[in-house]
């Protein structure tokens, strides 16, 4: 029956009655909680399995001819064998669970010794860090460089900047010539400085490193410096050159002329310290480091790249065999740089184009950022360029092509010399977009772009793919992304002034 049904009753009204939610009969004889009433009283069993109970009274109309049931719901709990039941078992787990933890919880809990009590508050993670960092400067064995380095500003910015610059703090145990190779050139935090070890046994030419040193981030990264050094690959001390920058705020903790003495000793001691600027949340100035680096570089072409990015094998010299052979026909094409594809991978990282073929066939392999940013590095004619693998050991100009709409947020690495214009400083790591305008510049000066055959980058192994949460996970970003869009647009103002509009080039 529904609510609000009204059905007459053939039978007399005195035949069952209500009394509260409990159903009797006119002598007021109990029928019972699951009692099924006659059929003809039009009612279901009583009480329902839901969690509801019916309330029925008499509607008399015209004397005692006509007697209507008005049937109404509702909402209460039905208290059923059922549910008892489950009361019962509900009662018998609590139970057991109240006796485990007396046997085996209760006994250790007592046994066991109460804590020292101290007269020192506990220090919270961000002073412990200090304090470590504090220690690790204190304890450092120093000696001085023999160099006399002058502090000079940044590339762009220069000495009003809010940066400073110390070039070939450790230079290289080998000296390049200007026509010697390339140099791959880099920037890193104390964080990322292991990096350079894989780099330095995959790249023969020099590589030049800019590393961020705020306060007692010198000290982290002078000794993970002189450990790669002293016990890494020892093209490390051969080839790799290291300039050092920080904000003009927040100096070296300590004496910056001097360095780690490498006492051959292959203990690492700063594995579990975590650097300044991290603790301290300041912002990366990225493309200072990248401009220092590409400064510092002894060579004529250079590759401006990240740390964690390694070249495929022979790089370099196949470069300059290129160059050398088709030095007349890549005159035609200036200006111009030289574009390196990029890749990323899952687990092992190719040392030729044939090997980095089979596992982007195998999904083992994928151009990139293709899961996160998949604008950034996709380069145009992808599909032809890995259908196409070239001459093993050589090196060849696969296509030329602009920075131009579709791929005006093309972000490419490229092999280029130091007349190309520098990344813009004011620009931030976490404010993202921050080799945007560089790339806008080259657009709107009109360069062309070579992608080579069979040269290629690789990040470190691990595909990257959008977290889910990302929302919540890159929050921490939103004031530098707001910083680094209102300097971008600044940026792109100043470009159309100087360069006038352009329809080609378009802002992203």
């Amino acid at each position: 029956m529904r609510l609000g049904d009204v059905r007459p009753l053939p039978l007399p009204v005195e035949a069952a009655h209500f009394q509260g939610s409990v159903l009797s009969d006119s002598a007021g004889k109990f029928l019972g909680k699951k009692q099924v009433l006659p059929a003809h009283f039009g009612l279901r069993d009583f009480p329902f399995p839901q969690f509801e109970v019916r309330f029925c009274h008499c509607v008399l109309e015209g004397g005692q001819q006509s007697r209507w049931w008005v049937c109404e719901r509702q909402a209460v709990m039905v208290w059923t064998r059922a549910w008892r039941r489950w009361q019962r078992w509900a009662c018998v787990g609590g139970a057991v669970v109240v006796a485990a933890w007396l046997l085996l919880a209760a006994p250790c809990a007592l046994l066991a010794c109460p804590p020292q009590e101290s007269n020192e508050a506990p220090l919270d993670q961000p002073h412990q860090e200090k304090d470590a960092l504090r220690l690790l400067c204190a304890s450092l064995s120093l000696v001085p460089t023999g160099r006399q380095q002058e502090v000079q500003g940044s590339p762009q910015l220069g000495e009003v900047g809010p940066y400073k610059v110390v070039y070939e703090w450790l230079p290289s145990a080998h000296t390049f010539t200007i026509n010697e190779s390339v140099t791959y050139s880099t920037h890193t935090t104390p964080e990322m400085i292991n990096h350079i070890g894989e780099l330095a046994s995959r790249w023969s030419g020099p590589i030049s490193v800019a590393v961020f040193v705020p306060h007692s981030d010198f000290c982290l990264a002078a000794a993970r410096i002189a450990h790669l050094r002293a016990c890494g690959h020892p093209a490390v001390r051969e080839r790799v050159a290291w300039h050092l920058f920080w904000p003009q705020d927040a100096p070296p903790a300590i004496d910056w002329h001097l360095a780690v003495d490498e006492d051959n000793d292959c203990t690492d001691r700063t594995t579990s310290v975590r650097g300044f600027r991290a603790t301290e949340g300041l912002p990366y100035p990225v493309n200072v480091g990248r401009n220092v680096a590409r400064s510092a570089a002894p060579t004529w072409f250079i590759l401006p790249s990240d740390v964690e990015l390694y070249p495929s094998q022979g790089l370099a010299e196949q470069f300059l065999a290129m160059v050398q052979q088709e030095g007349w026909q890549m005159a035609a094409m200036w200006p111009r740089v030289f574009v390196v594809p990029v890749f990323e991978v899952a687990t092992l990282v190719p040392a030729n184009k044939e090997e980095l073929i089979r596992q982007y066939f195998r999904h083992e392999a994928v151009y990139f950022h293709r899961h996160v940013c998949p604008h950034c590095q996709r380069f145009p004619a992808l599909a032809q360029w890995v259908h196409q693998l070239g001459v093993p050991g050589t090196l060849q100009v696969f296509s030329v092509v602009k920075r131009e709409f579709p791929f005006h947020r093309w972000e490419p690495i490229y092999i280029c010399t130091k007349e190309e214009p520098l990344y813009d400083e004011r620009l931030s790591w976490e404010g993202l977009q921050d080799k945007m305008t560089q790339m806008h510049e080259l657009c709107l000066r009109e360069y062309n772009l070579a992608i080579l055959d069979r040269a290629f980058l690789v990040h470190s192994p691990g595909i990257k793919r959008k977290k889910t949460s990302k929302a919540k996970s890159e929050a921490w970003r939103e004031p530098f992304v707001a910083k680094n869009s209102k300097i971008y647009d600044l940026i792109m103002d100043e470009m159309h002034k100087k360069f006038g509009p352009s329809e080609k080039c378009r802002r992203h």
